[in-house]
């Protein structure tokens, strides 16, 4: 009877190791990769450079590739379809040439180029900063800087809900050093300031958000809340000054 006891307190043992053993995730690594290609019709070129960053380990890095790939498609878009990254670069190099052939004495060339890297990574967030610019004739290029963020574990896309924790105080947060930024006048408000544009619900958080150097940034591109001649609006937030605001 003593031996029969023993024997079940063995096996349930056993089986409580068992449920409580967790896969191992494995680890997340990146490196980059990149495509180059260019094509001349007399001295006016056409020019194509992007560099991206191709994360390695398990199902968490296929899905990131995935939507990393996604990203690439659409900075590369010229028309109003997105086509995968291969037929993107043909349709690039073949409006070029088509927009040569009709507009044999127009002068300059065509330019895209996306820079993509990691920025940040911790256990529960990872960045990646894509900074692009597109020239395809016209008085100046276009240009922005955007920010994907992941669950590292998961390789889930953050979206706003799940990469703030607190969208009113963090409004609040960028508003103040926003305000800073742009020397507004005290007891003057963004709106009545008359540089910026606003939506009649007033003040809006970046789409630009994510982490670099340690920090997390909130980037205003040119035409997003200002006239291009203002630029590039780039807020800085250390742990200190969101913790719980956001998900670091």
């Amino acid at each position: 009877m003593r031996f029969f006891y023993g024997l079940l307190i063995l096996v349930w043992i056993s089986c409580g190791s068992k449920k409580e053993e967790i896969p191992e995730i494995p680890e997340l690594t990146f490196k980059l990769d990149s495509l180059q290609e260019k094509t001349c019709i007399g001295e006016s070129c056409a020019t194509l450079r992007l560099t991206w960053p191709v994360a390695e380990g398990g199902e968490q890095a296929r899905k990131m590739n995935q939507l990393i790939r996604e990203k690439l498609e659409s900075l590369v878009q010229t028309g109003e379809e997105v086509l995968p990254l291969d037929s993107a670069k043909k349709n690039y190099f073949r409006n070029f040439k088509s927009f040569k052939s009709e507009f044999p004495d127009s002068h300059g060339g065509w330019e895209i180029e996306v820079e993509g890297d990691v920025t940040y990574q911790s256990d529960s967030t990872l960045s990646i900063r894509f900074n692009w610019m597109s020239f395809l004739g016209g008085a100046h290029p276009n240009h922005g800087k955007s920010f994907m963020n992941f669950d590292p574990q998961t390789g889930d896309y953050l979206n706003t809900d799940r990469l703030i924790l607190d969208e009113e105080k963090l409004r609040e947060q960028v508003e103040k050093k926003f305000r800073e930024f742009h020397q507004v006048a005290e007891g003057v408000s963004i709106a009545d300031d008359g540089r910026f544009f606003l939506p009649e619900t007033g003040f809006f958080l970046a789409n630009a958000m994510g982490f670099q150097d340690g920090k997390f940034w909130v980037v205003y591109v040119p035409y997003e809340i200002g006239p291009y001649a203002m630029g590039y609006t780039e807020l800085e937030f250390s742990p200190e000054d969101l913790k719980g605001i956001v998900r670091w």
